[in-house]
């Protein structure tokens, strides 16, 4: 028996309708059980076009409609990328620092490099902090407003207000305007790196989901690359005063553009369906995965329902989060984008230029370099998540990470870059090992599908807010310490990296021991992973890395 068929086989005594046509196509698309009944010729013809065999939904096709809804949803991680680069290259322009009454950026570099003045180390930390605090802020209200009026209008607000915060920080006349304008961006951004993961996990299949989650990492790596070249573009084409407004006026635009866009994209259908929209899902449903693949799509329509169904017997409260019965869940989908933050990425991509120049390095052009790398081996996530699985790749990862950290440390706490070419270009080979390794393992796994996907339906709103607000706790404290740490008079930039490095090593034994293998479980079944006891829950997780899993996982048996 086929996995389609066993998921149909749980309610064959009834009948069910799927209104409307794909892509606007005419038809009604009724489906119903005299032309689907088990081991029927209809529905043995649909299994052979759809790939048979069992393979269900981890063959099914997208249309294009799905695709052009996950990718423009995915521009909110391109807003996300595009805030965080574009405030380190700024930090270091002249008209920036003018406008914002701190002298000149210092000259000289290496080792002996006199650090900026305290208060302007100070300043450039609430700068770039103000935006984290924004996006700590509106987390847990975003996962209240995902629940209460529906991730596709939750996302719409974060994007107007991201256009709000992008003007009021090009239109800064000094550093409290600036800082107000970066907390309300940060605000918008910690709405959409709620809601946005969300919402693609819910428009997406199982065999797809994480493929498809990554493209929001994706996104803000291209945002961060797009932020470094615009950077260096004011820099050696535009070198003006106002130079700076330019980069940071693009936020404004690209909030524009995904505005414009989500007007076109639907609501997912499970929440829809959980709103007892049920017409709707099924019609917003055909849409995204086509008029061609009936009993596929038939198979994951009852699943929702059942989700449903289950989750209307349940009540969900902000108490529930903290129950022993969902201990295990939160603690890894909050513990896991906690500690990607504190790998020390995003002390690389805010102060990236600071950091190369006390390389004595070009810091502007070496940070569009690290957005090419960035950029590029995001690609590994998106094509390896579904394939590899998650949990190898967050410990290759992690020792990758681990090694170019302490391997660069060494360097830096032995070597003067500044005399020494050769130990200066190993260290920027280091630091671009690092950020490979990232960019292709806990960028996308740890910061957006874990969380995305760990939780139950019924408090996966809540629950995700509150991820997300530990993510961006930790990013407050790497934005607010980095420019603390790297100053010659506290850590320097060797035992800045040290002090991250120590972060990923606690990670290693925790993801071996307590994160369990999700990949191709459907989001209706993923309360079961973590529902065993401690003891058991642990030898599953170990286990994990030696069995390899099924090729079709997508629905149960």
């Amino acid at each position: 028996t086929t996995t389609t068929t066993t998921a149909t086989r749980r309610r064959t005594e009834e009948e069910y309708t799927i209104e409307g046509g794909a892509m606007g196509e005419g038809g009604d698309g009724v489906v119903e059980r005299s032309a689907f009944e088990l081991g029927s010729p209809a529905m043995e013809e649909e299994e052979r076009n759809n790939g048979g065999g069992g393979g269900g939904v981890s063959t099914m096709r997208l249309t294009s409609y799905a695709y052009t809804t996950v990718l423009l949803a995915a521009v909110g991680g391109l807003l996300f990328g595009y805030d965080i680069g574009v405030i380190g290259g700024c930090l270091t322009l002249g008209g920036f620092r003018e406008t914002m009454g701190w002298p000149p950026a210092i000259e000289e570099c290496g080792v002996d490099r006199p650090p900026e003045p305290v208060q302007v180390s100070f300043e450039q930390g609430w700068i770039t902090s103000a935006f984290m605090f924004g996006c700590f802020a509106a987390s847990p209200l975003a996962g209240y407003c995902a629940d209460r009026f529906g991730r596709w209008s939750t996302v719409m607000l974060g994007t107007i207000i991201f256009f709000v915060g992008g003007a009021l920080q090009t239109g800064a006349n000094g550093v409290a305007l600036m800082i107000a304008g970066r907390a309300v961006s940060g605000l918008s951004i910690g709405i959409l790196s709620t809601v946005v993961p969300l919402y693609i996990a819910e428009v997406s299949p199982a065999s797809l989901r994480g493929s498809l989650v990554t493209l929001q990492q994706l996104g803000i790596t291209f945002g961060i690359l797009v932020a470094f070249c615009v950077n260096l573009f004011v820099q050696k084409v535009i070198p003006r005063d106002w130079g700076w407004r330019i980069s940071l006026g693009g936020q404004c635009v690209i909030a524009l553009f995904m505005g414009v866009g989500m007007l076109f994209m639907p609501e997912t259908p499970r929440y829809l369906a959980w709103k007892g929209r049920l017409e709707e899902a099924k019609a917003v449903l055909r849409k995204l995965r086509g008029s061609d693949q009936e009993s596929v799509l038939l198979a994951e329509v009852l699943e929702i329902e059942k989700e449903v169904e289950e989750v209307k017997t349940q009540n969900s409260s902000w108490a529930e989060l903290f129950s022993r019965k969902l201990m295990l869940t939160m603690l890894v989908g909050i513990f896991i984008p906690t500690i990607s933050q504190f790998s020390g990425i995003n002390a690389l991509m805010l102060y990236s230029a600071t950091l190369f120049d006390n390389l004595c390095l070009s810091g502007i052009t070496m940070t569009a370099i690290v957005g090419v790398v960035n950029f590029v081996f995001t690609f590994v996530a998106v094509f390896f998540s579904d394939k590899g699985g998650r949990k190898p790749l967050l410990l290759t990862g992690a020792s990758g990470m681990i090694f170019g950290l302490v391997a660069a440390a060494a360097i830096l706490w032995t070597i003067d870059p500044s005399e020494n070419k050769a130990a200066a270009n190993a260290t920027v080979f280091l630091i671009l090992f690092f950020i490979a390794n990232y960019a292709s393992t806990w960028g996308a796994v740890a910061s957006w599908i874990i969380p995305s996907e760990v939780f139950p339906i019924r408090i996966r709103g809540k629950a995700i807010g509150l991820a997300t607000m530990g993510n961006w706790s930790a990013n407050i404290i790497v934005a607010f310490l980095t420019p603390i740490l790297i100053r010659p008079d506290v850590a320097n930039v060797s035992g800045t990296f040290m002090f991250y490095a120590s972060f990923l090593i606690v990670a290693i034994p925790f993801v071996v021991c307590l994160v369990p293998e999700t990949k191709g479980v459907p989001l209706e079944e993923m309360e079961e992973k973590f529902s065993k006891p401690l003891g058991q829950h642990v030898k599953t997780c170990i286990s994990d890395l030696r069995r390899r899993p099924k090729k079709c996982e997508a629905l149960p048996k």
